[in-house]
């Protein structure tokens, strides 16, 4: 009886040890270190922000453009990137602007960018 009480408490305290075991930490996915400098007809935009989204799976990335046009992406913490793979780009400028309200949403901006490993600059030109 005794036997079968102990075995039964050594069970109890080492099941959870046994079941972390193998598992991976983390689960956010892979990130490239993308950056960039958006235009208009070879004009730099000087507000708002762009934003890259995934055709496939993954988060979407964005970046504040800053006045000289330059953007920095965000995934998941302060200008770590954007996932690899293809994106569509759009962006949110508030205000009155000159900028055709087809680069408002991805479906209608038509613009797509490769994010890939080994490439941190990706221009954006809106035409």
């Amino acid at each position: 009886m005794r036997f079968g009480a102990a075995l039964l408490a050594t069970s109890v305290f080492a099941l959870p040890l046994l079941t972390g075991c193998g598992q991976s930490v983390s689960t956010t996915p892979t990130i490239i270190p993308a950056k960039g400098k958006i235009t208009h007809k070879g004009q730099a935009l000087t507000k708002g922000r762009v934003v890259f989204e995934p055709t496939g799976s993954g988060k979407e990335a964005y970046g504040d453009i800053k006045p000289d046009g330059t953007f920095t992406l965000t995934t998941y913490k302060d200008s770590d990137g954007a996932v690899p793979g293809t994106h569509r780009v759009f962006v949110d400028i508030p205000g009155k602007n000159t900028v055709p309200a087809k680069y408002f949403q991805a479906s209608s901006s038509k613009i797509e960018i490769d994010v890939i490993d080994g490439t941190a600059d990706y221009p954006v030109n809106l035409p």
